[in-house]
């Protein structure tokens, strides 16, 4: 679940509705994330899968009702490989999503699908400038008027925890919502994490099905909470 402190529920509110005033679409978020964070591998299944659907809570299945179009979407945001610095690279999108070479993944998403949400979850493949990009970025949404949730992530690959801890930094800098996806794999074996065989020199970054189960679910919550919360109900 995110971490809303009851201090930013106004702040929250102001940029969600500031954002309607600008055109966005209250019934659309966005994903910012890397390959685990595309349609087949989180968020699609809720739009696909009507048992899940209807296993859900009546609140969850609001949820996937209001938002409904957007979890089973690609975009130019979630894509294989994705890091903070690519999401403001030109040629990231490869001109694919009908974006432009004169506009980065995020201003290309933020033009085709005007999302009121962002969910952030990018970081496994390490930058040193990561967090000077995701403060450029969590700014662009704020000023585009939508409402940013920051998200950690389930591995260590940068050996410090740096990644999960600027993420938490970023959150309490900005007032924003902080879903801990890291504390909710505390159970599992290894959290719930195993090495790829066709990809050995990763380590251990992808979630097992019982990790990929809890990482839709939580974000899903996560999502509920916070849509909740910024728009009043």
């Amino acid at each position: 679940m995110p971490v809303i402190p009851t201090n930013i529920d106004r702040s929250l509110r102001n940029v969600y509705e500031r954002g309607l005033e600008l055109g966005n679409d209250p019934h659309a978020f966005s994903l910012f994330g890397d390959c685990q964070a595309r349609p087949e591998e989180f968020f699609g299944v809720f739009e696909t899968d009507d048992d899940l659907f209807e296993s859900l809570s009546p609140d969850l299945q609001e949820v996937v009702d209001n938002f409904r179009g957007s979890f089973n979407r690609e975009s130019p945001t979630a894509q294989d490989g994705t890091t903070p610095g690519a999401l403001l690279w030109k040629q990231w999108h490869q001109g694919k999503f009908t974006c432009t070479f004169a506009e980065t993944p995020i201003e290309c998403e933020l033009r085709i699908h005007r999302p009121s949400f962002v969910i952030i979850q990018i970081g496994t493949h390490f930058e040193s400038r990561n967090t000077e990009y995701l403060r450029r970025i969590i700014e662009q949404l704020l000023d585009a008027g939508v409402v940013p949730i920051l998200a950690t992530k389930a591995d260590n690959r940068e050996v410090d925890e740096r990644v999960n801890h600027d993420m938490a930094l970023l959150a309490s800098e900005y007032d924003l919502p902080l879903w801990n996806f890291w504390a909710a794999l505390s159970d599992l074996p290894n959290r719930g994490l195993y090495t790829r065989d066709d990809r050995p020199l990763q380590g251990d970054i992808y979630l097992t099905d019982e990790a990929a189960r809890i990482h839709r679910l939580t974000g899903l919550e996560a999502l509920n909470v916070v849509w909740r919360v910024a728009a009043g109900k």
